[in-house]
């Protein structure tokens, strides 16, 4: 598919770059997945990505003579306990931690949320879920989920557990002490639905995305090496024009180096289900929210419909690999007056 990236507007200031290393990963979710096997098709999908919210409205097609009964499950990123990062899941405390929800043919309807932790045991997974549940304590690897309730515990408990590798100890610089959650949580939504013969079931989504990001701009330093360009243009299609402005914008920040102007980057991911069969009418709506706001992404046909929103619209669409958006933001901080 040929590639192109929109360069919208140029943000108002920058930055310096931080290291990579403080790069921050966001959790990659995209869209419903249908049962494998099943007749159903997709005959339309409109996808619209924002910082805000995903949101994605399906059309599905029973082309049968026969109702078909199948299941549509959600996939929610696994959580990999004390090396993920609160600050990128929207709702760390809660076991629905996207805030997902979908409707059928414009109705609420029930779904079944399953989630399963596992701990490592020489080296092989271990169904520990049962076990958390006894004691109380939810399957989130968050200290957000599971501070409170690990306090209930006696320390005694809470020594066996970090001896048997489910909990980390760690004593911050404060002298305060956070027992951190060590487990694996995979978790996913489902439900089963009807597709009744020769008809179309609408279904729309909504969830909360977990962005990555940088605290301050990096795409446009002078001290991106031919590598990290590589990696930006593969991912986000960052072409030269747009590069040329993120580099133009990072020397007019760097010229005025006024502490008032901040910039930074932000990534969001969409995976797209693979081997689901063409999308008969596929439609991407990219809300940048900001026209300051600088976006890249792949696409083809890119048009723009708005000062802050650009869309893609293909037919018989076959996705071959995940939605990456690079926002490269900017706001200039306002002092606070000191009284008279």
């Amino acid at each position: 598919m040929r590639t192109l990236s929109l360069a919208l507007a140029l943000l108002a200031a920058a930055s310096l770059p931080v290291r990579a290393g403080d790069a921050e990963a966001g959790l990659k979710a995209g869209g419903l997945v249908l049962e494998p096997g099943s007749a159903i098709t997709v005959a339309a999908e409109e996808l619209t990505l924002s910082e805000q919210g995903v949101r994605v409205a399906y059309r599905f097609r029973n082309p049968t003579g026969a109702d078909i009964e199948a299941t549509l499950t959600f996939p929610m990123p696994d959580l990999n306990g004390a090396s993920t990062t609160e600050d990128s899941i929207p709702d760390p405390g809660q076991a629905n931690f996207l805030a997902f929800d979908a409707t059928v043919d414009g109705q609420s309807v029930p779904w079944q949320l399953e989630q399963q932790a596992f701990s490592v045991r020489d080296g092989q997974p271990v169904a520990i879920t049962d076990e958390l549940r006894s004691l109380g304590i939810p399957l989130m690897p968050t200290v957000a989920a599971t501070a409170a309730p690990l306090r209930r515990l006696s320390e005694r408990r809470r020594h066996a557990l970090i001896e048997a590798g489910y909990l980390d100890r760690q004593v911050h610089r404060d002298g305060t002490i956070a027992d951190v959650p060590l487990w694996k949580l995979k978790s996913r939504f489902w439900r089963r639905q009807a597709f009744p013969a020769g008809r179309e079931v609408a279904v729309h989504q909504s969830y909360t995305p977990s962005l990555g990001g940088q605290p301050s701009l990096s795409f446009g330093s002078p001290d991106l090496d031919p590598g990290q360009m590589a990696r930006y243009a593969d991912r986000f299609c960052t072409d030269p024009a747009f590069a040329r402005s993120a580099q133009a914008l990072y020397r007019r920040a760097s010229a005025d180096g006024s502490p008032s102007f901040q910039a930074s980057e932000q990534y969001l991911t969409y995976v797209m289900p693979a081997g689901s069969g063409p999308i008969g009418t596929f439609k991407l709506i990219v809300d940048k929210g900001d026209p300051a706001t600088m976006v890249s992404f792949c696409g083809s046909a890119l048009k723009r419909t708005g000062p802050t929103t650009i869309e893609m619209v293909v037919k018989d669409y076959v996705p071959d690999r995940a939605i990456d958006v690079l926002f490269l933001k900017s706001a200039t901080r306002i002092s606070a007056i000191p009284p008279l």
